[in-house]
């Protein structure tokens, strides 16, 4: 008796998110059929895939030696699947992932080039910070994410794109002594960022503890052009892209401050997955950094 795909995608699931309900959810079938479909599995092949004993089920030996043929496989299939769909040859329907920054900068004159280029593409944009949008990546619900600080992975090609410029910024109206902000100085203050685990949140926070603090007053909002006016209310201070101030609107009346200590640079990033399609996101890759670097 041969394996069915629903089998080797249901076990490839359970192993990718760590459980079956998540494996579930993610397929859009209830956790009994899941659970049918690797249990089928196993007898076809003769062995248990996963060590249920856990909380979490736990690849065995042969669970692991499948693994990578079946991620293969399911790569193989979707590739099949988008060209019986009409999709061009070598590229879409393309689902990308954007960050705030590189969404408002960017992203308009990408999709502008992409439609030149190649009228007939599909084109689903998803945007949010760049933590989610990395493990929308990793469950393949995008194909490329162009997001800040990616993590390494194995599979996963990062290609640098250029630094992001970070500075603090506050309200014109809002009481403030002098032009550089400091750990103490801001610590009591109203302060907006995107949610944890989002790189900005992380920063802010490894900003004041390098000085021994914690800021008392720590309010998440996204997105980050909502986050600039918020702060130009003068209803607190943001950290944000030196880029996103300008993108944000000509009516903020935001003073950017100098950082002591200084903050470090994020760098903002293309990343997707080893396979077929890896030079059909390189080009998109290069595409992005020409327009950047366009006047």
């Amino acid at each position: 008796m041969r394996y069915s795909f629903g089998q080797a995608e249901a076990f490839y699931w359970v192993a990718r998110l760590g459980g079956f309900r998540a494996a579930a959810q993610h397929l859009n079938l209830s956790q009994p059929t899941v659970s049918l479909r690797v249990k089928e599995l196993e007898r076809t092949l003769g062995g248990d895939l996963f060590d249920r004993s856990g909380y979490r089920p736990v690849r065995t030996a042969l669970g692991a030696a499948i693994y990578t043929d079946v991620e293969r496989l399911l790569i193989h299939a979707e590739h099949v699947q988008r060209r019986s769909k009409g999709a061009l040859p070598d590229l879409g329907p393309l689902r990308i992932g954007a960050a705030d920054s590189f969404a408002a900068r960017i992203l308009p004159d990408l999709l502008a080039a992409l439609a030149l280029r190649h009228p007939e593409l599909q084109v689903d944009v998803t945007v949010d910070f760049s933590t989610r949008l990395e493990q929308l990546l990793l469950d393949r619900a995008i194909d490329i994410a162009f997001l800040s600080q990616p993590r390494v992975h194995e599979r996963i090609t990062i290609a640098p794109l250029w630094p992001i410029d970070l500075v603090w910024v506050i309200g014109e109206r809002m009481k403030f002594d002098g032009e550089t902000a400091t750990p103490e100085s801001l610590v009591g203050l109203p302060i907006f960022t995107n949610g944890p685990p989002s790189g900005l949140f992380t920063t802010i926070h490894l900003w004041f503890a390098a000085h021994g603090l914690r800021p008392q007053r720590l309010n998440t909002c996204n997105p980050l052009t909502v986050i600039a006016r918020l702060a130009s209310a003068g209803t607190g201070a943001a950290l944000l892209p030196r880029e996103m101030i300008e993108l944000s609107g000509p009516d903020l009346s935001l003073r950017v401050l100098e950082a002591d200590p200084p903050i470090p640079a994020h760098h903002l990033c293309a990343i997707w997955w080893d396979g077929e399609a890896s030079t059909e996101y390189a080009y998109l890759s290069r595409l992005a950094q020409e327009i950047a670097a366009q006047p």
